[in-house]
């Protein structure tokens, strides 16, 4: 066939498709693995559990998402009004749920790139769904969160697609906004830790792909425009991930300064 038509045919659909509100997308390899939607929301059922309380049972340690909350909490997340917030891959809602209960935004916007779960939370949590690549936060602003942040997401995915998210949360957030987000550092990888992800499950099966230095996190939001304030270890069976919190100042002249 002639690649030159292909190419052609291929413009032509994508256009097509534009013109209704739509676009097509490569599909992203790095999300795979999936928690299926059917069959959580039975086996929570069956077992007298909510679904988050059934996901956290089955995969990871009961009360983490609590956990997290006060964790945030302490390190001051949720001093300052927070009116639009943004979440990376909420999945079955654990933590934009538990985020609610301490808020009360007047727009909650979501990336979700597993379409059932995104329509259960538009329904839910009358949530803004936008459409997903599972590479940029193309449809939210730039400055325009008080609030971004992101849970059991950047261990799936490969360092490129860390880093873009990473650049994307820089640019969404406003002054005196917060970015939160966990990810695998040196310190989640101590020799029993390690033992624990190579005893765990076939070496193929398993999700976690990329492990990013504290260093290089700390010192790229630097770079941005954000402040580090702080992180704190939590339970990603059968492991442990790191959470690291950062807060946008505004930037007068060059100078980085706290607005609050």
């Amino acid at each position: 066939m002639n690649i030159k038509f292909v190419q052609a045919t291929r413009r032509g659909v994508k256009k097509l498709f534009y013109i209704f509100g739509y676009s097509i997308v490569r599909k992203n390899k790095d999300f795979k693995y999936y928690i299926s939607f059917q069959k959580t929301l039975a086996e929570a059922k069956k077992c007298g559990l909510s679904v988050g309380d059934y996901i956290e049972l089955k995969y990871n340690v009961p009360g983490t998402p609590q956990v997290t909350i006060d964790k945030m909490t302490e390190l001051g997340v949720f001093d300052s009004p927070i009116k639009h917030i943004c979440e990376i891959g909420p999945g079955s809602g654990r933590y934009l749920m538990k985020v609610l209960e301490v808020c009360n935004p007047d727009s909650y916007e979501i990336y979700e790139t597993a379409d059932e779960w995104k329509e259960r939370l538009v329904k839910e949590y009358k949530v803004i769904a936008h459409n997903s690549n599972g590479i940029t936060l193309a449809q939210t602003s730039s400055q325009s969160i008080d609030l971004v942040h992101s849970h059991k997401v950047l261990q799936g995915l490969s360092i490129l697609n860390v880093c873009s998210y990473f650049r994307e949360m820089a640019r969404v957030v406003r002054d005196n906004g917060m970015v939160v987000f966990d990810i695998l550092t040196e310190e989640c990888l101590d020799e029993v830790s390690i033992e624990n992800w190579l005893l765990s499950a076939n070496m193929e099966d398993q999700w976690i792909k990329t492990m990013v230095g504290k260093d290089f996190a700390i010192k790229y939001f630097s770079n941005k425009g954000l402040s580090f304030i702080g992180s704190f270890i939590a339970p990603m069976k059968p492991g442990i991930t790191e959470y690291f919190v950062f807060k946008k100042f505004g930037n007068i002249n060059g100078t980085v300064v706290d607005k609050a």
